[in-house]
């Protein structure tokens, strides 16, 4: 099993710590086109991330779904370390696995 988080800037300009639940978070990257880090991978990860997009914006696990959204939405196609690094220095919004997450933050990665 694993737990998964939303991390993004400490600022949190999509307000997602204030978000109803991590569905709403999404919804509100989505509208607000605030840069969001995706795996793009097909782990376990990226299909968790893919099941929490708004419906209507038709993210899928191919590259082709995200076409419309490259001005906000980055496919990495890289594993969790290189994304989070990613985030971080691009200020963006990403899905992690917990455990990942806390290993990168306590060795001095940040994000958020």
């Amino acid at each position: 099993y694993n737990y998964f988080v939303l991390v993004g800037p400490k600022d949190d300009p999509a307000k997602c710590a204030e978000a109803t639940d991590v569905k709403a978070a999404f919804k509100a990257i989505a509208d607000g086109k605030f840069p969001f880090v995706s795996r793009g991978d097909k782990s376990g990860t990226h299909t968790k991330e893919i099941s929490l997009w708004p419906e209507e914006l038709g993210i899928t696990a191919e590259p082709e779904s995200v076409a419309n959204y490259t001005d906000w939405y980055n496919y990495s196609n890289a594993g969790m370390g290189v994304c989070l690094t990613m985030a971080n220095e691009m200020g963006a919004y990403i899905l992690s696995d917990k455990a990942t997450f806390l290993t990168f933050r306590a060795n001095g990665g940040v994000i958020g």
